[in-house]
């Protein structure tokens, strides 16, 4: 039996075949007896197999002794921005965009974070630490409380919309097609639509997920086809995917053309840097679209590690004010120091107000690379011989200057050539993206990964 995923990304796995309740009952007790403060938020998706777990998660916490913030469904950029204003810690039951029959563990620490590589491993090693028993009186015992969620997504929608780079705007005169593929945006969306006045198609937005999502949980090009439909059916100005948990999101064009969710943390970036230079953030799997943009405004751009919470620690390190990867993912530190898929969305719309043009013509901005991304079975000893073979191939097939670098994978850059091959953080598969401007060379490139 395979054990379940625990990295960066939290803890993953396969429901009651590598994660049990238990998993989720010791896992959530250790955290909260860990934390310093007296509360602890406690939210999840709308996968089903959260409700199941969602008690185990309570019952760990209180088993410490901590209470619980109850904030029932809810996006998780939501969860951490509130982490952030309320100076609490936090667990999100999540599996984010794996599959329906997985469940997992985000932890937020109390400054509105996801925990860093060597913060994880601690919360990671917990889990061998004894459970201790403890005798408390009735009078004394933690509880169960809810809070105002309206209250925490007006003040997530105020922080993005009064950042300085953001103009008062109204939107109103557009009109947006909206798929949540039924996960945990669909609580906040509505409320996000009202306090913008923008007229918006729903689809696939129910609180609710009976036996599988209504489509491919990644918001990418092949999942979103209903969703491109709906905008050219009726005339709409964009449409916006999201992935399960709300920190992802992929657009597409006024035509119905579906954009890579590459190019969503380049617009943002085309918007955010002509307001506010600043050194850009992301990791090593995202495309050379976001150098283009970069060397557009003359900023210096640094990559990392794939996990958000490699690229918020690169940031802080770097003064970034902005960072994000090439899955749909923005992360705008003043505002929330994750992905939200709402700073994305209000980013967009921003850029094609002020810009008065459609995503059509904006996504010109950029050079037209080839893209690609697959998954690859994984096996430790095989990937190793590959990882050797392509390193070989690759010093002899370009000239220098190049960058190679072996921390997550093995990357290699060179202007307009870009790849990269690693084990996924959150599932048991290789993950490749290759971009080029040269489809001869990405054929040479399969020639050698054959």
């Amino acid at each position: 039996m395979d054990k379940y995923k625990f990295s960066v990304s939290g803890l993953r796995g396969k429901i009651f075949l590598n994660i049990f309740p238990y998993d989720f009952f010791i896992f959530a007790y250790h955290f909260a007896k860990n934390q310093k403060e007296e509360k602890i938020l406690v939210g999840y998706d709308t996968r089903p197999s959260s409700q199941i777990f969602y008690l185990p998660v309570l019952s760990g916490i209180l088993q410490a002794n901590k209470n619980v913030i109850d904030l029932e469904i809810i996006p998780t950029p939501t969860l951490v921005f509130a982490s952030r204003i309320l100076k609490l810690p936090g667990i999100v039951i999540t599996a984010s965009h794996n599959p329906i029959d997985e469940n997992g563990l985000k932890f937020v620490l109390r400054n509105g974070r996801f925990p860093f590589e060597r913060e994880i491993t601690k919360i990671k090693n917990w889990r061998n630490d004894l459970l201790e028993i403890r005798n408390l009186k009735s009078e004394n015992l933690p509880q169960i409380k809810k809070i105002d969620k309206k209250s925490i997504y007006q003040k997530h929608f105020l922080k993005i919309s009064k950042y300085k780079i953001f103009k008062n705007l109204s939107f109103k005169d557009l009109k947006v097609g909206i798929d949540c593929v039924n996960g945990s945006t669909s609580s906040e969306i509505n409320y996000f639509c009202d306090f913008l006045n923008l007229k918006a198609r729903f689809l696939f937005c129910k609180l609710s997920i009976k036996k599988d999502f209504p489509r491919p949980p990644e918001p990418k090009k092949d999942s979103l086809k209903k969703l491109a439909n709906l905008v050219r059916k009726e005339n709409l100005n964009l449409g916006i995917g999201f992935d399960p948990d709300g920190d992802r999101v992929t657009f597409v064009c006024e035509d119905g053309k579906i954009l890579s969710e590459e190019y969503t943390l380049p617009l943002v970036l085309l918007y955010f840097l002509e307001k506010q230079k600043t050194p850009v953030v992301c990791n090593f799997s995202t495309s050379l679209l976001v150098n283009d943009v970069c060397e557009k405004f003359n900023v210096p751009l640094y990559r990392t590690k794939v996990g958000e919470s490699n690229v918020v620690y690169q940031m802080l390190i770097k003064k970034s004010l902005i960072g994000g990867e090439g899955n749909g993912g923005v992360i705008i530190k003043d505002i929330n120091l994750t992905r939200d898929g709402f700073v994305a969305f209000y980013t967009i719309l921003s850029l094609i107000k002020e810009k008065n043009k459609p995503l059509s013509i904006l996504k010109k901005n950029f050079n037209d690379y080839i893209i690609i991304k697959e998954k690859m079975a994984f096996d430790i000893k095989k990937f190793l011989k590959i990882k050797k073979r392509i390193k070989n191939n690759f010093i002899k097939l370009f000239k220098k200057p190049y960058i190679i670098n072996e921390e997550d994978g093995f990357f290699f850059f060179k202007r307009n050539f870009l790849f990269h091959l690693r084990p996924s953080n959150t599932e048991n598969f290789l993950r490749l993206i290759i971009n080029a401007d040269d489809e001869k060379m990405v054929n040479r490139v399969f020639e050698i990964l054959e």
